[in-house]
């Protein structure tokens, strides 16, 4: 499946909001099972005094520490690679990773653009956010590095692909 962008106007910056409600929406996706599972884990273990206090928190910490590392390079390399540029959240709220020439980005820019993920994330995500806001592209280190770009898809296939009026590029056709 091949996608083009339609245009080569930047996004609005529309596209930063949803891209913070986008990233947080994942994170939830991430972060809600894993306070079940650890939840599940204390109340199982803990109270019935089948592991010392100190043990215990090491491996519930630990244990939550490595799943919570498979599951955000999961969900923002294996995920969107395999499902046409969309995380679920990216689903949710209509966008998509595309490279600077339209097309569906590689495992490598995936790679790439979660790597980068750590420089972006200092100061609470506000390194991303001023790169984003600051780039005419709005893109973040992650998306620069990668020659990648996040922009919004159609309602449907008959929408027409152009800017919205407040120039966000929100056109991506399939060719």
């Amino acid at each position: 499946m091949m996608f083009r962008m339609s245009t080569p106007s930047p996004p609005g910056r529309g596209v930063v909001v949803r891209r913070i409600i986008q990233s947080a929406l994942d994170g939830l996706l991430v972060m809600v099972p894993l306070v079940v599972l650890a939840a599940a884990v204390v109340i199982v273990f803990h109270p019935r005094g089948l592991l010392a206090l100190v043990t215990f928190v090491k491996v519930v910490f630990f244990t939550m520490l490595a799943l919570d590392f498979i599951l955000v390079w999961w969900l923002a390399i294996w995920w969107p690679y395999r499902h046409g540029g969309q995380t679920p959240g990216m689903r949710w709220l209509r966008l998509r990773v595309v490279t600077l020439d339209g097309e569906h980005p590689s495992l490598g820019m995936f790679v790439l653009r979660s790597v980068l993920m750590v420089v972006d994330g200092f100061a609470w995500g506000l390194v991303g956010v001023v790169l984003i806001l600051s780039t005419p592209r709005r893109q973040r280190l992650g998306d620069i590095v990668a020659r990648t770009l996040v922009v919004r898809v159609p309602k449907s296939a008959d929408e027409p692909a152009l800017p919205r009026p407040d120039g966000d590029l929100g056109a991506v056709s399939r060719t």
